[in-house]
């Protein structure tokens, strides 16, 4: 029996999406008995052959990429080829229909129960058109994933790691708490011996969030000191009024985090359900401390909030060379579909778009009161062009005589890397789009 799995483009030109993997595709294929063949098909390569007869066919579709894994769907399936779709867009819209319409097969929810039984189905000739998960699977059991899958193509690396799973906070805009609000933990000793398999020195944790247990956090930043590995990952800002964990995270290899600050305006943190108090001092000396200890800040801002003000980008701007921010990026609120936020504006009548391809941080989708679709993603253009500019980058790089540590080698590459791949993004991107630089 044969399958491949298929990742398919959310953009018609990929760029960041052939940098960075997908680890749901080595996993599916780890949860796959070893009677079946796997083969990987990533379409931001242009991998997909069309002409190929596998047994079946699986699509992890994602929100921005639904148009394009339907697509893909309905030619298989005219060729006679099973469909099987899941994925967090598949999952959040569970009861539309819509993925129904393209696939013989649907999956709600983690793979982890489900595919095994949908294979075991398949094999028998019983099929059902819809696998549901109980997303409460018990990360002790986590399988052993080949990374091989992933040769063969430019990713900027293929060391993925999950330690955690889910997301118990609420943020208004997000999918993944939405989604999976059940949060998990794999034993550290199997996160360890993972880690220990790798090849190369770096890695990066995909956990949404690798601080909400501060005691496993702990137990797993000791576990990794000896390793001598350096790592990035996402967290809350608030590692930084630990300084002990914070001590342990640097010392375990830590060197950048992903940290969505979202906005810096205090109304706009309290309309997604954040902490708003006191945030923009805060935020600074939370970075501050953070870099201090050599650990880059990779900040990620969003526009498009009702409580945005016009002078929002600049404050954004301001802040984050105050802050002397290691690297952003910068996105338009983007209301996905089963999250509280596209409810909201749903109950409102202010969605103004299902075009899948536009959920993509990069176009507005809904009414916002004072902005036209084109007046802010050309606001959002030129806060990129000016934070990502040759005088901004040559200041931030001075800046960084303040900070010893970030400028030792990992710290360095990585800030080099992270900024000058950016430039080259949001280049290649809008040369794609012709779209000229602000």
């Amino acid at each position: 029996m044969r399958v491949t799995f298929i990742w398919p483009r959310s953009r018609e030109f990929p760029v960041y999406e052939r940098l960075v993997p997908t680890l749901t595709i080595p996993y599916l294929a780890a949860l796959t008995p070893p009677h079946w063949e796997v083969t990987f098909a990533d379409d931001n390569y242009g991998e997909v052959d069309l002409d190929a007869r596998p047994d079946l066919v699986a699509i992890s579709v994602s929100t921005m990429a639904a148009v394009r894994a339907y697509a893909l769907a309905d030619a298989f399936r005219a060729r006679g080829v099973p469909v099987v779709l899941g994925g967090w867009h598949v999952s959040l819209c569970p009861d539309d229909g819509e993925a129904a319409s393209h696939a013989d097969a649907v999956v709600v929810g983690e793979a982890d129960d489900t595919w095994p039984a949908l294979l075991d189905d398949f094999e028998r000739g019983r099929l059902k058109p819809r696998y549901v998960s109980h997303n409460g699977t018990d990360l002790a059991g986590y399988p052993r994933l080949d990374r091989g899958l992933l040769d063969g193509r430019k990713y900027l690396t293929t060391n993925l790691v999950q330690a955690t799973r889910g997301c118990p906070y609420r943020c208004s805009f997000c999918s993944v708490s939405a989604l999976n609000p059940k949060y998990r933990r794999r034993p550290v000793d199997d996160v360890v011996a993972e880690v220990t398999r790798l090849r190369g020195r770096s890695l990066f944790f995909i956990d949404d969030n690798l601080l909400v247990h501060r005691e496993y956090s702990r137990r797993l930043f000791a576990a990794l000191a000896p390793l001598g590995k350096k790592w990035i990952g996402e967290v809350s800002i608030d590692i930084a009024d630990d300084p002990e964990l914070l001590d342990l995270a640097a010392a375990s290899g830590l060197v950048g985090v992903l940290v969505g600050f979202e906005s810096i305006l205090p109304q706009s943190i309290g309309e997604m359900n954040k902490d708003q108090t006191n945030a923009v001092e805060r935020y600074k000396a939370q970075v501050h401390a953070l870099q201090r200890r050599g650990i880059g800040v990779l900040a990620m801002f969003t526009f498009g909030f009702d409580h945005d003000t016009p002078d929002v980008f600049e404050r954004t701007l301001a802040f984050c060379d105050d802050a002397d921010i290691f690297a952003a990026s910068f996105g338009i609120l983007t209301p996905f579909p089963g999250t509280p936020t596209f409810d909201r504006l749903e109950a409102e009548g202010r969605i103004r778009s299902r075009d899948w391809q536009r959920y993509d941080l990069q176009h507005l989708v809904h009414d916002l009161p004072g902005w036209t679709p084109e007046r802010l993603q050309a606001a959002v253009r030129d806060v990129e062009a000016r934070f990502y500019g040759w005088g901004s980058f040559v200041r931030r790089t001075w800046k960084l005589r303040r900070y010893p540590r970030l400028v030792r080698p990992a710290s360095l590459l990585l800030y080099l890397v992270v900024n000058l791949q950016y430039v080259t993004t949001f280049r290649r991107r809008r040369r794609a789009l012709a779209v000229p630089l602000a």
